[in-house]
């Protein structure tokens, strides 16, 4: 905290030196909900300030806040800058926004902006319960204290007899707030520095195209996909087009996060097993049993670790298990959500010409030649033959020598067995050891 008020002395009165030297000043304008995105590129951006030796990190912010988890990782990122960190309050800095202001060196706001109000809620707006409450005003009265700014004052725009949201002018008066500003170069001139070499983060085409992919609503989207697609994969014979959505859901899903790093290659490695286990649940074992349980486990388990950040596997302090729950929940009512999903869009689709389109809806009647069992062809009860595969109780048989499946018609049968057809029931032969 020391290190922060003789750095905050520093950056607050003006040295001639500034006038003469130029200074190098990074730019970010974060004008939007706080979410992945967000904190993946405020971390890009630091990176890229520390390689450019920038002296000053701005960060003009107009924010009504958004997901917590994210807040929290913009604000340490801030809190362990190497150099002076600014927040430029753009009209508003309320809730997430409000945290990500207080973790900064210094806050400057134009003229008519708040900070504040940063009750956690739902996404209906209602108040969660006591035990968020608690932990956001622990980390904005931590925050402040790090940055050497009233704890209770940050504590109280959490919640209390009046939520706090403090104007440009209250939030001077309180010593939150270094002083109001129009601009960026404002700003730098209140600052006392001169001539200054500006360079803004200039997001790419291919930082577009992840950060829409790392959307809330589309990652959601994507899980719905991949989990239906199998889910519905399973349901039905062959490989087809279930299959091909949850391969295409899987790309646009894992492709961006690998290219930023959070996802990493066991994460990936768990969610493969969990499709193995379900594929040799639906083509090597009769039913569904064990594996397919343990399939649908695993790859709960690898979508969900692959939401979660990679520094919690650190284990360093107490293990933040809400970095956890929260993606478990997310996959859950994503997987839920997507075969709910699915199985009305069939119900719905079915009286239509589109499902002609991806579907069998023809009468397979007797007249026309079709029969519900396979016709057995020069195969009768007493023929003798031998055991192809092991019978347990299904499996195949040799008879005259054509391969045809047999069931055990009592216990099991190993493999190159003599055994003899006992009965023939629905298309079915039944076969007993010799």
């Amino acid at each position: 905290m020391m290190k922060r008020f003789f750095l905050l002395l520093l950056c607050l009165v003006p040295l001639t030196a500034h006038g003469a030297d130029t200074c190098r000043v990074y730019v970010l304008t974060i004008d939007s909900e706080i979410h992945a995105k967000s904190a993946r590129t405020l971390e890009k951006a630091l990176e890229e300030a520390e390689t450019l030796n920038a002296d000053v990190f701005l960060m003009r912010l107009n924010t009504f806040g958004g997901a917590l988890d994210a807040a929290d990782r913009m604000r340490t990122a801030l809190l362990e800058a190497p150099f002076t960190t600014v927040s430029f309050i753009d009209h508003q800095a309320a809730s997430a926004g409000a945290l990500i202001s207080l973790a900064c060196t210094m806050i400057y706001m134009s003229p008519g902006s708040t900070i504040g109000s940063a009750t956690v809620v739902n996404q209906n707006g209602e108040p969660m319960p006591e035990k968020y409450q608690s932990y956001m005003r622990s980390l904005m009265r931590a925050t402040a204290e790090e940055t050497g700014r009233d704890p209770k004052l940050a504590e109280q725009m959490v919640d209390g007899e009046k939520i706090v949201s403090l104007t440009t002018k209250e939030a001077l008066e309180a010593g939150f707030s270094q002083g109001q500003a129009s601009d960026v170069q404002e700003v730098l001139s209140l600052m006392g520095y001169g001539e200054c070499e500006v360079h803004e983060y200039m997001e790419t085409f291919l930082d577009k195209v992840i950060g829409f992919f790392l959307l809330p609503l589309v990652q959601a989207l994507l899980l719905m996909g991949i989990v239906g697609g199998i889910f519905f994969e399973l349901k039905t014979p062959g490989v087809g087009f279930p299959l091909g959505l949850a391969i295409v859901c899987a790309i646009g899903y894992f492709s961006p996060l690998f290219l930023e790093g959070l996802v990493q290659y066991w994460e990936v490695i768990i969610i493969v097993l969990g499709v193995i286990l379900l594929l040799l649940e639906l083509f090597v074992t009769p039913g569904f049993g064990v594996l397919g349980i343990l399939g649908i486990f695993v790859l709960a388990a690898g979508l969900t670790l692959s939401m979660v950040d990679n520094w919690v596997f650190e284990f360093e302090g107490p293990f933040p298990w809400n970095r956890v729950l929260t993606p478990m929940a997310i996959v859950s009512v994503a997987g839920l959500a997507s075969v709910v999903t699915l199985l009305f869009s069939v119900h719905m689709l079915f009286p239509t010409r589109v499902f002609n389109r991806i579907a069998l809806r023809t009468d397979l009647k007797t007249d026309d030649g079709f029969v519900g069992v396979p016709i057995l062809k020069g195969i009768s009860t007493g023929q003798e033959g031998v055991a192809f595969t092991d019978l347990r109780p299904a499996g195949k048989v040799t008879i005259n020598g054509q391969w045809v499946e047999a069931r055990a018609a009592l216990g099991y049968i190993p493999k190159n067995t003599r055994v003899k057809v006992v009965r023939i029931e629905g298309g079915v032969i039944f076969v007993e050891t010799l």
